[in-house]
């Protein structure tokens, strides 16, 4: 069971996550995720083109993993 204090936290992070992004990207983003426009209708809505929206939304994602991946840092054995 999640408690209401995990999703606050998880929330906050992703709303930080969220910030970092262009802000065409999160608008990408939010259209796709929380409208489920597809991309044909994301491109009519801001004036760009379908391949700008694909490269805006891969954009957005490989951000956002990179962001939201935990911190870990690498050590040479030498």
């Amino acid at each position: 069971m999640t408690t209401g204090l995990h999703r606050s936290g998880t929330r906050r992070t992703m709303e930080r996550a969220l910030s970092k992004l262009k802000p065409i990207e999160r608008d990408v983003l939010m259209l796709s995720a929380r409208e489920g426009l597809g991309l044909g209708d994301i491109a009519l809505r801001l004036g760009i083109s379908v391949e700008a929206v694909q490269g805006h939304l891969a954009d957005a994602l490989c951000r956002l993993d990179r962001l939201l991946q935990p911190r870990t840092r690498w050590y040479w054995p030498w």
